[in-house]
C-alpha cells in the first residue's frame, strides 16, 4: 500500500510538469485541473488503459457542456448538478457493462487507469471558454493527444511494474497506436483485433489485447458494438477464465 500511494503522490505531484504541461492549469471558475489518479489498483490481475478522462460539464448561462473540474477517477461512476439538471459519468458504466461483466471481473480485480492523466479541451470546450471570456490552459488540449501519450508512458510502465498484471486491455485505437508506435489512424484502427499479443514498455513484456473504446462501442454509427460482442467478448472471457484458472493453480 505504501508503494500505491507513493506512486499515486508522484502522479498526483508531478504527472503535468513531466509531459511539459503547467501543473498550475485551472478551469473556467478557478478550479485546479489536476492529474485524475487511478483508484482501482489491483495487482496481478486486469489492467485497464483508457485514453484520457473526462470532466465535469456545467450549463454557465445557455452555455451547456463547459468542463468545469476533474472527474473522481478513471472510469469512475459519479453524480453531480450541472447547474439545470442532475448529470452522470457515463463511462463506468459502458466500462462494466461493456467489458467486466461480459468477462465475469469485478473492480477489486483490476487497476483501472488512463494513458494520458488529465483533461484535455477538444476545439468546442475551448470555444466554449473563450465565448465566456475565459482563456483555457495552454497544451491541455486533444489534437496533442498522442505526443502526451508518448510522453506518460514511463509512468504507465511504473503502474504496470506496481501491478505486475496478468492482461492489460487497452481501449481505443490511440492507446493501441501510441503504445504500439503508429501513427497513422486506419493502422491504428487495424491494432483492434481479439487476439492477445505481448506489449513492451520498457523493460516489461504483458499479454495485452486492444480493443475498441466504450465510447465508440455506444454508437451504432461506427459499426463497432457487434463485432465486439460477436468477436471481442468471446475472447476476452476465454483469456480471463484461463487466466483466473493459472492463478488458482499456481501457474
Amino acid at each position: 500500500m505504501d508503494e500505491l500511494n507513493t506512486l499515486r503522490k508522484q502522479i498526483y505531484e508531478g504527472y503535468a510538469e513531466s509531459v511539459g504541461l503547467d501543473p498550475d492549469a485551472r478551469y473556467i471558475h478557478g478550479t485546479p485541473l489536476r492529474p485524475v489518479i487511478p483508484l482501482n489498483a489491483a495487482r496481478g490481475g486486469l489492467f485497464v488503459i483508457g485514453a484520457y478522462p473526462s470532466a465535469r460539464f456545467h450549463q454557465i448561462g445557455s452555455t451547456r457542456d463547459v468542463p468545469v473540474g476533474d472527474n473522481l477517477g478513471p472510469f469512475e461512476g459519479e453524480r453531480w448538478f450541472d447547474g439545470v439538471r442532475v448529470r452522470e459519468q457515463p463511462s463506468a458504466a459502458e466500462l462494466d457493462a461493456l467489458f467486466l461483466v461480459p468477462m465475469g471481473a469485478i473492480r477489486d480485480e483490476c487497476w483501472i487507469t488512463d494513458l494520458v492523466k488529465v483533461f484535455l479541451f477538444k476545439k468546442g470546450h475551448r470555444r466554449k471558454y473563450e465565448e465566456l471570456g475565459a482563456t483555457p490552459p495552454a497544451g491541455y488540449t486533444r489534437e496533442h493527444f498522442h505526443e502526451l501519450g508518448l510522453l506518460s508512458i514511463p509512468i504507465l510502465e511504473e503502474e504496470l511494474r506496481l501491478a505486475e498484471p496478468r492482461l492489460v486491455v487497452t481501449l481505443g485505437r490511440e492507446v493501441a497506436g501510441v503504445l504500439k508506435g503508429v501513427r497513422s489512424p486506419p493502422a491504428q484502427s487495424a491494432l483492434l483485433a481479439p487476439t492477445v499479443t505481448k506489449l513492451h514498455i520498457g523493460g516489461l513484456s504483458v499479454p495485452c489485447m486492444h480493443c475498441a473504446h466504450p465510447g465508440i462501442l455506444m454508437r451504432p454509427a461506427f459499426g463497432w458494438r457487434a463485432r465486439h460482442e460477436g468477436e471481442f467478448v468471446p475472447a476476452l472471457q476465454e483469456v480471463w477464465r484461463t487466466t483466473k484458472s493459472d492463478v488458482q493453480t499456481g501457474t
